[in-house]
């Protein structure tokens, strides 16, 4: 409040005045002391009223400064509330993404649950399998293993159940803070509101100060004046002491005139006064005013930040809440884990000892049946891993060759020679059997009749090139592959040519025929050739009748299918198996075996020393039970799959497998993939590669699927000396160094780096080699050579060798550019490759 310094003197002076005025009046005049007297008594009441309106001026301040004080300490505290709403807010946003997270890695967590329990699943369903299928003692690890995987599956479901309880939960949260974000929007309001309150209330009080100090400075121009009148008193008193009878009228005359002067002067400044102490109390009530409108607004404030608040705990509770349903989740996704590491630790335990007592199986045996000596455990790594696969099939990506290595020799084995269990492949061959001459054509003009001839063999020419290409799509695509390699073996072993029977569908169905029994019993292969239309015509079994015998049949199938070039036969053994064999035909037009009863001898025949009436049935009984059989067929498998030449004693150790075995054919191919021979150094990458493996194993190794054509692959094969359904004689396709020559060499090169380049698929024209080397983690130059030399060979190149590839190489971008430059890339690689796959290395296996 602003006061006048002259307003306050005015205001006491007159009240001394009104005093002195009173006392004139009265009926006895007082003395010059008594005035004396009670002037000092005036002026001490004017003092003590004026330190009062002071005092009650210091208090009215005091209380608008604790007014403004509480307003500042409402909005200071209400500022805090908003800090600390912010920083719950924060600290919210903070745990709902930590709960997102948790929920995220708990879904993840129960995904990888429910994944590991589909593995442990397929892991249970095949060790029970196997546990039923070889050992009766292993019931009840199978019914573990079953107990297991249900048990997986339900916490799997558990899981899953839980993870979508936290994902409902977490809208749940979601929606909090949606709910909170409008919270927080009108406590800022309200923040906005209290900010201003402290504006005003800080305006006020600037202001109250400013009238303090305006006040105390009057307070002391008062007090000084105060004092002055008391000393002037106490003077006047003791002047009038001693000159109170001469002075008496004198001075009441000037004192009545000086006192009637001031109270004009006071009755002029009375408005004055009066509107100054109207606008202090104005000032006052405003003071007030703005006071009960911060508390009203500390109390608005207050509400929301109670609500606020609220809505704080309530997001906290939700938070907890989905807390707690991501604990949970995380520990219903641990607890089917925790069984499916303890339920994989008792396959593991149980598979350790299937293997080992596999391992002293296979050597048991070995010995009781004098098979060969099997390779140890132990000494099994990824080159023979790669070795097994490219022998027994044509080739195999690195991951293809980690999975197997990663099941240990005997699984592996197991693996490769039980192709049944794996899918078949589902491409068709859409054949038919030659037309049948309608009987009518005789009748027809000579240039009539050349039109249909030539109309027929153009027909069967065209099938004869699919059936080609349908049977390299099933090399290059079967997940079966040693059942394809076996049907190429027999193929050459029960050598036939096209070229002789010119009957495409015939040769379909004896490809299946090979197919069939790839790994079957040898008998029954051997009964098969007896009847197929394709050999009895290919070697003239349809001129051989009673009366009239034709030896072909009967001697190749001594000689080059079944016992080998004079195994102790003779020619009349022989000639006796050729009449056993008369009557065997066949319909060109169905392409079926036929048996003409009437052209069959039924006279006695005696073979290998044996007398009867034998049929070419009776002869395959005969054959196999002849011991150089199974030394014959024992030898040809081991020279094509491990090495030419094998000892006698090797021989002899094979022979006596397939006949332990009733000539089953898995046994012996177990036993090979098993022995230490097939694993020596005198086997592995000792191999020149046929055409066939050659170009198919390329496709193989890079993963290379779905081939749109496929002529291209057979041109190269058929340039490279080897035609499907044609070899070069009855004796089937020469191996080792009849692939090579130096014309084929060259031949061999560049086909292959054509195909690199060339072969077609739907998406992508050659190798894709990016796309080989995405996602293995070649960051350099030498990591990409050292890993495109581990998909084509099986054993290393020189480090010389592997340093000119680098050099030829040069530096390579980032991987991760390799997507914007693919077609760059890739013909940086296909010339890298190029140069490996005309290595001497690369055509060896």
């Amino acid at each position: 409040m602003k006061c006048d310094k002259e307003v306050i003197r005015g205001w006491i002076t007159g009240l001394v005045l009104v005093v002195v005025c009173s006392a004139v009046g009265q009926a006895a005049p007082p003395s010059d002391l008594d005035k004396a007297n009670a002037a000092v008594k005036a002026v001490a009441a004017e003092k003590a009223a004026a330190e009062k309106a002071l005092a009650e001026k210091v208090a009215a301040e005091k209380a608008a400064a604790e007014t403004a004080a509480a307003a500042k300490a409402a909005a200071d505290k209400a500022t805090a509330e908003k800090a600390a709403a912010e920083k719950a807010l924060a600290e919210k946003v903070a745990a709902e993404k930590a709960a997102a997270a948790a929920l995220k890695v708990a879904k993840a967590a129960a995904d990888k649950a429910a994944i590991d329990a589909r593995n442990a699943q397929g892991q249970a369903l095949t060790a029970k399998a196997a546990a039923e299928k070889t050992r009766s003692q292993k019931v009840a690890a199978v019914a573990k293993a079953a107990a297991a995987e249900k048990a997986a599956t339900g916490k799997a479901v558990a899981a899953k159940a839980a993870a979508d309880k936290a994902t409902a939960e977490k809208a749940a949260a979601d929606k909090a803070l949606v709910d909170k974000t409008a919270g927080d929007q009108k406590a800022a309001t309200a923040l906005a509101n209290a900010n201003k309150v402290v504006a005003t209330a800080k305006t006020a009080t600037e202001k109250a100060a400013a009238e303090k100090t305006a006040a105390e400075k009057t307070v002391a121009e008062k007090t000084a004046a105060a004092k002055a009148a008391t000393d002037a008193a106490v003077a006047e008193k003791d002047a009038a002491k001693k000159k109170v009878a001469e002075q008496v009228a004198t001075k009441a005359a000037a004192e009545k005139t000086a006192a009637e002067k001031t109270l004009a002067e006071k009755v002029a400044a009375a408005p004055k006064a009066a509107a100054a102490l109207t606008a202090a109390q104005k000032v006052q009530a405003s003071s007030k005013a703005a006071a009960d409108k911060a508390a009203a607004e500390k109390t608005a404030a207050t509400k929301l930040v109670a609500d606020k608040t609220a809505v704080v705990k309530k997001t906290t509770a939700d938070l907890a809440a989905a807390d707690k349903a991501a604990a949970a989740a995380k520990t219903a996704a641990q607890k089917p884990n925790a069984e499916k590491v303890a339920a994989d630790k008792v396959v593991a335990e149980k598979d350790a000892a299937w293997k080992a007592a596999i391992a002293k199986s296979a050597v048991t045996l070995a010995n009781t049946r004098g098979g060969l000596t099997p390779l140890a455990a132990n000494a099994w790594d990824y080159a023979k891993a790669r070795h097994l696969l490219v022998r027994s099939g044509f080739g195999a990506t690195p991951d293809e060759v980690a999975k197997l290595h990663a099941l240990g020799l005997h699984a592996a084995v197991d693996f490769v020679v039980d192709f049944d269990k794996q899918p078949t492949v589902k491409i068709a061959f859409s054949g038919l059997p030659p037309d049948r001459p309608d009987p009518l054509e005789g009748k027809y003009s000579t240039e009539v009749r050349n039109r249909i001839n030539a109309a027929r063999t153009n027909r069967e020419n065209a099938q004869l090139a699919r059936l080609r290409l349908w049977w390299l799509e099933r090399l290059v695509e079967s997940p079966r592959p040693l059942q394809e390699k076996l049907t190429l073996f027999w193929h050459g072993h029960f050598a036939t040519q096209y070229n002789t029977v010119r009957n495409s569908y015939a040769f379909y169905l004896q490809n299946q025929l090979f197919r069939d029994h790839a790994a079957g019993n040898f008998g029954a292969l051997l009964y098969g050739i007896t009847h197929d239309p394709v050999m009895i015509r290919y070697l003239n079994n349809n001129d051989n009748y009673k009366g009239h015998p034709n030896e072909n049949l009967a001697r190749e199938i001594m000689e080059l299918f079944a016992m080998g070039l004079d195994q102790g036969y003779t020619e009349e053994d022989i000639r006796e198996a050729a009449r056993a064999l008369t009557g065997y035909n066949f319909d060109n037009y169905t392409a079926q075996f036929r048996y003409v009863d009437s052209q069959h001898d039924t006279e006695n025949k005696t073979i290998f020393g044996k007398t009867g009436n034998w049929s070419g049935d009776d002869l395959v009984k005969l054959i196999l039970e002849q011991p150089v059989t199974a030394r014959f067929i024992g030898e040809k498998l081991f020279n094509f799959f491990a090495y030419q030449d094998p000892s006698d004693q090797t021989v002899d150790r094979l022979a006596s497998v397939l006949r332990a075995n009733n000539y089953e054919l898995a046994p012996l191919m177990k036993n090979l993939f098993l022995s230490e021979e097939f694993y020596s150094e005198q086997a592995m990458g000792t191999q020149i590669k046929s055409p066939v493996q050659l170009t198919v194993g390329m496709l193989r190794d890079f993963g290379v699927k779905g081939v749109s054509d496929y002529r291209p692959l057979d041109a190269a094969i058929q340039g490279a000396g080897q035609t499907l359904f044609q070899p070069p004689d009855v004796k089937g396709w020469r191996l080792g160094q009849a692939w090579i020559d130096a014309n084929r060499v060259f031949l061999r090169y560049n086909s292959t780096a054509s195909l690199l380049r060339s072969i077609a698929r739907p998406d992508v024209r050659g190798v894709d080699v990016v796309a080989v080397l995405e996602g293995k983690d070649c960051k350099t130059s030498a990591e990409v050579v050292d890993h495109l030399l581990k998909t084509c060979f099986v054993k290393p190149l020189g480090e010389q060798k592997r340093k000119e590839l680098v050099d030829f190489l040069g530096e390579l971008p980032p991987q991760p550019e390799w997507a914007n430059q693919r077609s760059q890339i890739n013909g940086r690689l296909h010339a890298l490759l190029v140069l490996m796959l005309s290595t001497p290395n690369y055509q060896m296996t």
